[in-house]
């Protein structure tokens, strides 16, 4: 067994070393939000929203017909400037945008057209989009039920729970809280202003800035209230999906939290408040209308137009996003309708974020992304031909949950046949507790899954890759310990010696441990892949999820059944011969899915080798590191094989110790 200090000290500056990195990315993201330049740039873009929305209200025909209307406009041009000057990347980036500014304000003062007004409100500002890559679309879709949660805690009081702006706390406001369900004002506001107004407020007015909220929910937040004036219509749900799947091929996520109603009647030819319309702002994508392929999309081109600007910074956190919220919670469906096309997406979208990365000639770029979207669209198409149907449910649940439980019983395996074969009765309850934890909190985990979906897609692929890589070292030992005392010779002076003092309660916290991490790591997995899997299928559907990953377990447990029974009637040596094999096999699969999920992370570098070279379920992977780090490994043991053979040789002189 593992000393108790060495493998305490590993596991402890493992969790730190996890923690650390998850709390240096949340900080640093936020540091990077909440910078003054920041949000002097949401400022900026908040009002001149607003100028280009409410200019109209002040002033018609050349012709003042609302005084304060009028002076707002003024002054929020007036602020649009000041903060400008005080943004030395507009300045630097966009040097003519201070002139455009102060010819809207001439505009402004002169009493300028309406349509002139916004044309220059509208250019100003997807100028500075452009120029700074301001984020204005969330990563992900925005959460309705969330969304509605919020509203009734923050927003209900003031604007009513229909949203009509008649709350218990409107009396007496002045302005009066707006009404989202009137079409003429809202028809106007796209969800990323309604996200500005949440997050920035509107001065002078009891609408102050919702400052604790966090992100996602500034999002959840605007698309539920630009939703609200269609929650009162009677809709034929099932119809209402068929016209969502249909639309949404037309535009996008971007597309849809950037455009106000009118703008995006006018970009899909559809007609003002009509049922597509309705379907675009109430619901969102299911697998079945391959929503996460959208948002590849999306960032696939977004991370082109960065690249091209010369952000390669942020064409590479695109790509990456492409892959880890785009394609893959779509690759568990993709691959149980055609495996080698699913490697070969996965081997494209590496593709895109290598060239990417290596900052080179943008039309190579581009084809390497023209390349993956064409993929896309394919497997776009296979998923629409293949509708998720019950069986088709109950399948996919049961081959993820018995993939990824394999993985873990055959490491469990070894390591409680050999206490069974120690006589280390008291070893296996700390090894089943450490499994039933991990267990336990899968369980806990599934019903918190959208906050562990929430931990980022870079993050998971981090835990998951360190968890793969911890397990490794951990086997290796194991591995080399199992092979060395696999003589007779060397096993009889074990007994005699050592096995009394691994029995100390003390000593077993590290196989609790190490039982832990090997069947939370898989477990953590399923929960990701199983989310998926919910959110694609129908209602009546759902089930079906329950009754494969139950017909799995049934499964595993019988396969453990007759594993362990096989295992008691294996002579010791020979356990220990072939345990150690199977370790070393063990370690070269998780050496490779531990590289392979730090690569998808984007914190490893990927050199891509042809796609032939591939073999998921021996942990090959088509890109020289996670190669290399499996002949890392090869030699490593080849070279412990070789200690140990010379090792063996010197004992075979010296006789037996009685």
């Amino acid at each position: 067994m593992i000393r108790t200090f060495s493998l305490r000290c590993i596991f402890s500056l493992f969790l730190l070393t996890v923690v650390s990195f998850s709390f240096g990315q949340t900080a640093q993201a936020e540091n990077v939000s909440n910078s003054s330049d920041s949000k002097n740039l949401e400022t900026i873009i908040h009002l001149l929203g607003y100028i280009s929305r409410d200019y109209p209200m002040g002033v018609k025909d050349g012709k003042i017909i609302n005084e304060q209307e009028y002076e707002e406009m003024i002054e929020f041009s007036q602020q649009v400037l000041q903060l400008t000057e005080k943004s030395a990347k507009l300045l630097k980036d966009s040097p003519n945008l201070i002139s455009e500014i102060r010819m809207l304000i001439d505009l402004i003062n002169k009493k300028g057209p309406e349509a002139a007004v916004n044309i220059a409100a509208g250019q100003i500002k997807d100028e500075i989009i452009q120029v700074t890559g301001l984020k204005t679309a969330p990563s992900i879709w925005p959460s309705q039920l969330n969304g509605q949660k919020l509203y009734a805690a923050n927003c209900a009081s003031c604007h009513g729970i229909k949203g009509d702006g008649n709350g218990l706390n409107a009396v007496g406001l002045d302005p009066e809280p707006s009404n989202f369900l009137d079409n003429e004002l809202m028809k106007e506001i796209s969800p990323y202003q309604a996200y500005n107004t949440i997050k920035l407020g509107v001065p002078g007015t009891a609408m102050v800035p919702f400052s604790d909220l966090k992100e996602d929910e500034y999002w959840d937040l605007a698309f539920y209230v630009k939703s609200l004036r269609f929650n009162t219509k009677n809709t034929d749900t099932a119809k209402l999906r068929k016209t969502f799947d249909a639309q949404i091929k037309k535009t996008d996520l971007k597309q849809l939290a950037t455009l106000s109603d009118m703008e995006l009647e006018n970009s899909l030819g559809i007609k003002d408040n009509s049922e597509e319309l309705q379907a675009l702002r109430l619901l969102k994508p299911t697998a079945n209308s391959t929503g996460s392929l959208d948002i590849a999309r999306s960032r696939l081109n977004s991370a082109f137009t960065k690249y091209d600007q010369g952000d390669f910074s942020s064409a590479k956190e695109d790509a990456l996003i492409a892959y880890l919220e785009g394609i893959e919670p779509a690759e568990s469906r993709l691959r149980s309708i055609n495996p080698s096309f699913t490697m070969n997406l996965e081997q494209q979208m590496m593709r895109v974020r290598q060239f990417v990365g290596k900052k080179g000639q943008p039309q190579l770029v581009q084809n390497e992304i023209e390349k993956a979207l064409r993929m896309i669209d394919r497997g776009e198409q296979m998923m629409q031909s293949q509708q998720l149907n019950y069986w088709l449910t109950f399948i996919l649940s049961l081959s993820i949950m018995l993939r990824e439980g394999m993985e873990a019983f055959l490491v469990l395996f070894i390591v409680i046949v050999i206490a069974r074969k120690l006589g280390a009765h008291k070893a296996a309850p700390w090894i089943h507790s450490g499994w039933i934890l991990a267990v336990a909190m899968g369980i806990a985990g599934w019903f918190l899954s959208d906050y562990i979906i929430k931990f980022g897609g870079k993050n998971r692929e981090i835990m998951e890759g360190a968890i793969s890589l911890f397990a490794v070292v951990i086997l290796l030992w194991a591995g080399y310990w199992l092979h060395n005392n696999s003589n007779a010779r060397k096993w009889q002076r074990f007994i005699k010696e050592k096995i009394g003092v691994y029995l100390d309660k003390d000593k077993m916290f590290g196989l609790a441990a190490f039982s832990f991490m090997v069947v939370f790591r898989e477990v953590f997995e399923v929960i990701l892949f199983l989310k998926a899997i919910s959110l694609e299928a129908d209602a009546n559907n759902q089930s079906a999820i329950g009754l494969g990953s139950l017909a799995a377990v049934v499964i595993l447990f019988v396969i453990a059944f007759f594993f362990m029974r096989y295992s008691s009637k294996i002579p010791i040596r020979q356990l220990f011969l072939y345990s150690s094999w199977l370790v070393v096999l063990l370690a070269f699969i998780l050496t490779g899915k531990g590289i392979h999920s730090l690569q998808e992370s984007g914190l490893i570098s990927i050199h891509a080798l042809p796609s032939w070279i591939q073999a998921d379920w021996l942990g090959i992977y088509s890109t020289v590191e996670s190669i290399l780090g499996q002949i890392i490994l090869i030699i490593i043991v080849l070279i412990a094989y070789s200690y140990q053979k010379k090792q063996f040789n010197k004992l075979k002189e010296v006789p037996a110790k009685a």
